[in-house]
């Protein structure tokens, strides 16, 4: 009897050192994935950009070697380009103070936002001043987690300079995808008109562009310093993809502000695109005192426009 006993409780102890043994392995696995998930998560998020950073995209920006031009992320969507970047609406411009709105839609989780964020802020770049960005990576529980990107959130109305644009921005949703910013009624239409995802730009609701121009995956694993330095380096593929996206989101802006100002729109990378934009209104040797036909943008209502250094003014 009392063999039968020890040998059912020798039994019984090596079955709880086997349980013990799994739950083990069991919360080294969770652990470990949860390492794996959050081993990359920047402790910079939430915290304002660096003067460093900055001055790298402004010196990229400024420069005149804008770099490639891609004429098929300008191309028009069309029931013959059904596959077009670009689509084209019909309904009242978004103009502020005499200047043309350029209106941002994202979430701060979405990893085509962490993309599309940084030839934006580019482009931008070479229409005005901007400040208040903050260091973003996208979510950690979606496709291409923690891409390094930027984002708009805590902007103020003054954080973006520009004689020629206003950029309106808003990110619905947080890191976690929880609410976070709220569209205006006066944009809502239009942004859901074309399916209310993320990214989402509008151009003075003349153009729209859905989507990201390119996939993240070039920017994986690379914190904003190590990014920029692939933007700043010709033979790389984080070049190629983030300059042709800027130089589209340029010649989209220059299509709505008439080509102004010529030293960014002149540009021939910029130049290059505008075929496909029917509004872009670009002629760079015309006279600087003489009459030409009105640009597109500014509608029929205003009589005669010339061009001057600044790009279009009316002439009453």
């Amino acid at each position: 009897m009392r063999a039968r006993i020890k040998k059912r409780q020798r039994n019984r102890n090596i079955t709880l050192i086997a349980v013990a043994a799994v739950v083990v392995v069991v919360v080294i696995a969770v652990g470990y994935a949860l390492y794996s998930l959050n081993a990359s998560v920047s402790p910079l998020i939430g915290r304002p950009v660096s003067p460093a950073i900055y001055s790298a995209l402004s010196t990229v920006a400024a420069s005149s070697a804008y770099g490639p031009d891609n004429p098929t992320l300008v191309s028009i969507r069309s029931s013959s380009n059904p596959s077009g970047d670009v689509q084209t609406v019909s309904g009242q411009l978004f103009v502020s103070a005499g200047k043309p709105i350029i209106l941002y839609v994202g979430g701060e989780f979405c990893p085509l936002c962490a993309f599309q964020r940084w030839p934006l802020v580019i482009a931008l770049m070479r229409f005005g001043n901007i400040t208040g960005l903050s260091y973003m990576q996208s979510s950690s529980t979606d496709s291409d987690p923690n891409t390094s990107t930027f984002s708009f959130v805590n902007m103020t109305s003054s954080s973006y300079t520009s004689k020629y644009i206003i950029f309106e921005h808003f990110e619905q949703e947080d890191r976690s995808g929880q609410q976070l910013q709220t569209v205006p009624t006066n944009y809502t239409g239009v942004f859901n008109s074309y399916g209310g995802g993320y990214p989402f730009l509008d151009f003075a609701n003349k153009y729209v562009v859905e989507g990201s121009f390119f996939e993240p995956t070039a920017l994986a694993n690379m914190n904003w310093t190590q990014i920029v330095q692939q933007i700043q380096n010709p033979s790389s593929q984080i070049y190629t993809q983030v300059m042709s996206s800027a130089n589209a989101i340029t010649a989209l802006i220059c299509s709505v502000t008439a080509g102004s100002p010529g030293s960014v729109c002149d540009n021939t990378s910029i130049t290059g695109l505008s075929t496909s934009l029917t509004a872009y209104r670009q002629n760079p040797s015309a006279s600087l005192t003489g009459t030409e036909p009105i640009p597109t943008y500014w509608g029929s209502n205003l009589a005669i426009f010339r061009r001057t250094s600044e790009g279009w003014a009316a002439a009453f």
